[in-house]
Parts: structure tokens; sequence; C-alpha cells
């Protein structure tokens, strides 16, 4: 094999192997902090309990319809405002945009100099 190909292989396997290490390294890192935050914000691993439970029992919650009717309130009435808004915005002042109204005087100049 020539050696200007084995430099190169020999590269490509060190520049890999570093690429990789280092990906698993972060992969450990973020399990590590994933654990020990979730153990201090009081979720406690499934494993740590000692017993395993069929199905977890879903944590209780008091009723929030009431409140939950009235965000839903406001939500309709902010898409309701944003849309009468966007109405007015869209509503044309004039049947002829500027552009077009600079691209006519344009023409009509260059027609009335042509006929002079």
């Amino acid at each position: 094999m020539p050696d200007n190909l084995s430099i190169a292989l020999y590269l490509l396997v060190i520049g890999m192997s570093i690429t990789f290490g280092a990906l698993f390294l972060l992969w450990g890192l973020m399990a590590l902090l994933t654990a020990l935050t979730a153990g201090s914000a009081g979720e406690a691993p499934a494993a740590a309990e000692g017993t395993e439970s069929a199905a977890p029992s879903p944590p209780a919650q008091p009723d929030r319809s009431a409140q939950r009717r009235r965000a839903a309130a406001a939500a309709v009435a902010v898409a309701l405002a944003r849309e009468q808004a966007a109405r007015r915005m869209a509503t044309p002042t004039s049947t002829v945009s500027p552009w077009q109204a600079a691209g006519r005087m344009v023409r009509t100049r260059r027609e009335g100099r042509e006929q002079i």
C-alpha cells in the first residue's frame, strides 16, 4: 500500500475515533445530568422505589374546567381581533398601487416627448 494512502487511512481512523468518543462522552454526560436533575425535582426513578406497580396512578389535579373555559374564550377573542385587524390592513386604499402609478407616469412622459 502506498505511504500516502496508509497515512490518510491512519488519520481517518484517529479522527473518527475522536469524533465518536466525544459523542459517547456527551451522551453519557447528558444521561448523567438527566438522572441527577430528575432525582432532585422530586421524581424518583422506578428502580429506586423497590416496588413495581402495574400502572402508575396519575397525580390528583383540581377541577380546572372554569379556567380552561375562560382561557378558550380569551383565545377566541384574540383570534377574532387579529382577524379583524388583518382585514382592515388588507383592504386596498386605491385600485392602483404606487408601483403601477409610477410606471404609468413614466410611460406617459415618454409618449408625450415623442409627440412633441
